[in-house]
C-alpha cells in the first residue's frame, strides 16, 4: 500500500484542536561542526522517518539549515515528546515555514519505505531496513535502494510498573508470545492470565519482533491483542495490569518519557540502557537506517545528508536526539544496496 507523507505542522494542528497547551522545551543550535553541510531550505532534501525517529529527523533539518529546534508534548492527546522546528525563533517568512514542513513528512516506517520506493521522498530515516513485503514491493517497482545503518537502539519488553515481574529469559518471552506460557505464575509473577500485545503487520516493532525475537516460531494470533501505533503498547497497558509489549527503547525512554506507571524489564539479566545497548551485552540490539534510491544523484542534498549521517559531526547529531552512535569504524556502518 502506498502511504503518502504525513507533514509534521499537519500534526500539530491536529493536536492543537484539543483542549491543553503543548509543554515546550527548547533546544539551541547556536554551534554548528565544520562538517556540517549548510543548505537552504528550498535545496533541504524531502524527507521521510519513523514515528520513534522522528525526533532525528527534525534535529538533522535544524542542525543544516542553522535553525532552533523544540521539544514539545502534548499532555492530553498522547503524552508523546516530539521534535519540531522552533519557528517562533526563527527568522524565516511563513511561505519558508510551509515548504520546510513540506519537506519533514512522519509517514511511519512502512509508509517511509513505500515513499522512497515510490520517488515521493528522497531521504528516509527508518526504525529498520527494508522488510521482505517492501522488498517485494521495490521489486514489482523494478526500485533497488541503498541503506546504511546510522545509529544503535534496542528491542525492549514493557510492563505495567506494579508488575513484580522485572527479568525474563529470551526462552520465557518466546514461550510467551506463542502461547505456552499463559500465566504470570509460571514467569515469577502473580497469578493472573498475560495478555501479550503486538503491533500491526509491517510496523517496525513488529517485524523486529518477528525476526530478532521469535525467530521463525508461530506468534500468537489473535486480532484483540493487536495495537496500532507507536502509542498503541502504551495505551494498552494502561488499562491492563497483566499486560506485556514490546517497543524501541529510544521510543519508551525518550519519547514516552512521561509514561513511567510502565517500565523497562530485563533479558537474561541484562537491563537495556544505553551502556549496555553500546557495549553489546543486551540482547537485543537494533539498528536504525538512513536510505535512498539507488538512481539518486550523487551531487544531490538528500545523497550529501546520506553520507553526511556516519560521519563525526552526523554521529553527534544521532547522540543528540538520544540514540547511541555506532562504533567507531564499525562493520555495519558501511552502505549495502537492496536490490
Amino acid at each position: 500500500m502506498n502511504m503518502k507523507g504525513i507533514s509534521i505542522k499537519v500534526k500539530q494542528l491536529i493536536l492543537f484542536l484539543a483542549i491543553s497547551m503543548s509543554v515546550v522545551s527548547c533546544e539551541s543550535n547556536d554551534v554548528i561542526d565544520e562538517e556540517t553541510p549548510v543548505m537552504t531550505i528550498e535545496d533541504f532534501p524531502v524527507i521521510d522517518c519513523s514515528t520513534s525517529t522522528q525526533p532525528l529527523s527534525v534535529i538533522l533539518a535544524a542542525k543544516v539549515l542553522g535553525l532552533s529546534y523544540t521539544w514539545w508534548n502534548h499532555a492530553v492527546l498522547d503524552q508523546i515528546w516530539y521534535c519540531k522546528i522552533d519557528y517562533d525563533n526563527a527568522d524565516i517568512s511563513q511561505e519558508e515555514a510551509r515548504l520546510l514542513d513540506s519537506k519533514l513528512n512522519c509517514s511511519t516506517t512502512h509508509g517511509s519505505y513505500t515513499n522512497l520506493i515510490d520517488g515521493n521522498v528522497q531521504l528516509i530515516i527508518a526504525s529498520r531496513n527494508i522488510s521482505r513485503d517492501e522488498k517485494a514491493y521495490a521489486d514489482d517497482k523494478g526500485v533497488s535502494l541503498i541503506e546504511r545503518p546510522i545509529g544503535r537502539d534496542a528491542f525492549i519488553f514493557i510492563v505495567p510498573e506494579k508488575n513484580p515481574v522485572t527479568n525474563l529469559t529470551i526462552s520465557q518471552i518466546q514461550d510467551i508470545y506463542t502461547g505456552k506460557v499463559r500465566n504470570w505464575k509460571e514467569v515469577g509473577g502473580n497469578e493472573a492470565t498475560i495478555n501479550p500485545y503486538i503491533r500491526d503487520a509491517n510496523s517496525g516493532s513488529q517485524e523486529k519482533m518477528e525476526t530478532m525475537v521469535m525467530q521463525g516460531l508461530t506468534m500468537i494470533d489473535w486480532p484483540e491483542m493487536i495495537t496500532h501505533g507507536m502509542a498503541g503498547p502504551f495505551f494498552s497497558l494502561r488499562m491492563d495490569e497483566n499486560g506485556i509489549a514490546f517497543t524501541p527503547y529510544f521510543y519508551y525512554s525518550i519519547m514516552a518519557r512521561d509514561e513511567t506507571w510502565a517500565k523497562s524489564i530485563g533479558i537474561n539479566g541484562v537491563e537495556p540502557n544505553k551502556e549496555n545497548i553500546s557495549n553489546n551485552t543486551y540482547p537485543y540490539i537494533s539498528e536504525i537506517y538512513a536510505a535512498v534510491r539507488s538512481d539518486v544523484d550523487k551531487t544531490s542534498q538528500a545523497y550529501k545528508l546520506f553520507e553526511f549521517l556516519t560521519t563525526t559531526a552526523g554521529q553527534k547529531i544521532v547522540k543528540e536526539s538520544g540514540y547511541v552512535p555506532m562504533p567507531t569504524g564499525a562493520e555495519g556502518s558501511k552502505s549495502s544496496q537492496v536490490r
